[in-house]
């Protein structure tokens, strides 16, 4: 479990570093681009709380369930692996167009799936393990 939050955790700072920063004059990234960041940190966040709430309990989401029905790490690699999707496609897709308003409604979005994530996590944490 702490391999899979490292990782996690890695591949957060490793998509919101930039390679031009080394080299170029210190400059401050516009607002929308940082609140975009932010929107990532949370989502990854919520995305592990989730994993940590559900580790060993009953799964109904029979994708993310072992042949046991638990929650454990084939789940974990498949949830991680979707948020790294999403995450690598977002950034893709701000690398190609930069606009305010892009960084605007994909944060919105993360905020939103990590409000919801959240959520789910907190009453994980309401159910016993078996």
């Amino acid at each position: 479990m702490r391999n899979l939050l490292l990782l996690l955790t890695l591949s957060v700072g490793t998509l919101c570093a930039t390679d031009s920063s080394i080299l170029a004059a210190p400059t401050t990234p516009p607002p929308s681009k940082t609140l975009w960041k932010v929107s990532l940190a949370s989502l990854a966040v919520a995305n592990a709380m989730d994993l940590q709430s559900s580790w060993g309990k009953h799964e109904l989401n029979p994708t993310l369930s072992s042949p046991a029905g638990k929650f454990g790490g084939q789940g974990a690699l498949i949830k991680l692996g979707l948020q790294g999707g999403l995450m690598g496609v977002e950034y893709l897709i701000t690398r190609g167009h930069p606009t305010k308003k892009l960084y605007r409604v994909l944060s919105v979005i993360n905020f939103g799936a990590a409000g919801a994530t959240a959520a789910v996590a907190s009453h994980n944490y309401t159910i016993p393990r078996q």
